[in-house]
């Protein structure tokens, strides 16, 4: 396995980290790519879909000095209090680590080297699907998933040391603090559920350590990341990441949240498809095409926390209201 070794970096270029290494692990040699970072707040970190102004008032979190940055892997939101860890695990294919894992136990199975890192740091970890893990019977490890369309997977795990990852209420939208994420249990800190004097530099790397070791493989030393040239920039449009001229978003309720559509207008008609959803983008931009489930090899494809139908028939609702469906 290919590793960066912990290392503290800027909130920006450790998202910046995921497409880079998924690029790597898709390269020739293909090989599993994992690195750690420690990060910075405050910041809040959307995931890959959602949009802006339904997750966080942007106004709020600027009075707060609180940038808003999207991760370029799915599912939900996450507030960086302070200090943290991002692990970012990138895989050639579904099965690189877990020889039985399939797109749809993708999270199930590697989330398992995970758990015993969090446990041999002294934090008993438990995974019971879906977006978070749990330590001390907390949730405190949030996931973010995407797959390419030729197998390759990207997920990372964002944990706060200093604080929760619980959006602060007053920064939250209405909609999003409509939604219990947590199952009616108190996020942690990593500081309220380590040991004392645990430091999210020794987390970090016993994390690092156990994921290769429950995968049976030797950490080698990656070398230095190539970053893309631009760095990530803070969100500043409510509407991102919708494209510039979207119909207004309409809204669902799934078991993960919220998803949301909006129909983008011209012929023919397709819609922006977006939301809370552990899923490939893939997958969220065909849907919006408008493209036949059936012709596509959905199985490939992660999807926890709302079904083909319900994304399906979000699209539908959104070019219905926009009259796209009658042009």
């Amino acid at each position: 396995m290919r590793s960066l070794p912990p290392a503290h970096r800027p909130l920006a270029d450790a998202l910046a980290l995921g497409p880079a290494l998924l690029a790597r692990a898709r390269s020739a040699p293909a090989a599993p790519w994992l690195a750690a970072s420690l990060v910075e707040g405050p910041a809040v970190v959307l995931g890959a879909a959602q949009r802006a102004g339904r997750v966080v008032d942007l106004s709020a979190c600027a009075a707060r000095g609180a940038p808003v940055f999207r991760r370029s892997t799915t599912g939900t939101a996450a507030f960086l209090g302070g200090r943290g860890v991002l692990w970012t695990l990138a895989l050639p294919h579904v099965a690189a680590l877990a020889p039985d894992a399939t797109a749809r136990t993708l999270l199930n199975r590697n989330v398992r080297g995970f758990l015993r890192g969090f446990t041999r740091a002294g934090a008993p970890a438990h995974y019971f699907g879906r977006e978070w893990i749990s330590l001390q019977h907390r949730p405190a490890a949030l996931l973010g998933v995407d797959a390419a369309e030729d197998g390759a997977v990207l997920i990372e795990v964002l944990a706060g040391h200093d604080a929760p990852l619980a959006i602060p209420a007053e920064l939250a939208a209405p909609d999003e603090r409509a939604v219990d994420r947590w199952l009616g249990k108190a996020p942690a800190a990593l500081a309220e559920v380590l040991p004392a004097r645990s430091s999210p530099e020794a987390l970090a790397r016993t994390v690092v350590e156990e994921i290769a070791l429950r995968a049976g493989l030797p950490l080698i030393d990656g070398g230095a990341p190539e970053l893309e040239a631009e760095r990530l920039q803070p969100i500043t449009a409510p509407d991102d990441p919708a494209p510039p001229g979207a119909g207004p978003a309409v809204l669902a309720r799934v078991p993960i949240g919220w998803i949301e559509a909006a129909a983008l207008g011209g012929a023919p008609a397709r819609a922006w498809l977006g939301g809370d959803v552990l899923t490939a983008r893939w997958l969220l931009d065909a849907l919006g095409r408008g493209v036949d489930p059936a012709s596509l090899d959905t199985g490939a494809a992660p999807l926890e926390g709302a079904g083909l139908s319900d994304l399906r028939a979000l699209v539908q609702r959104a070019l219905s209201a926009d009259g796209a469906l009658d042009r």
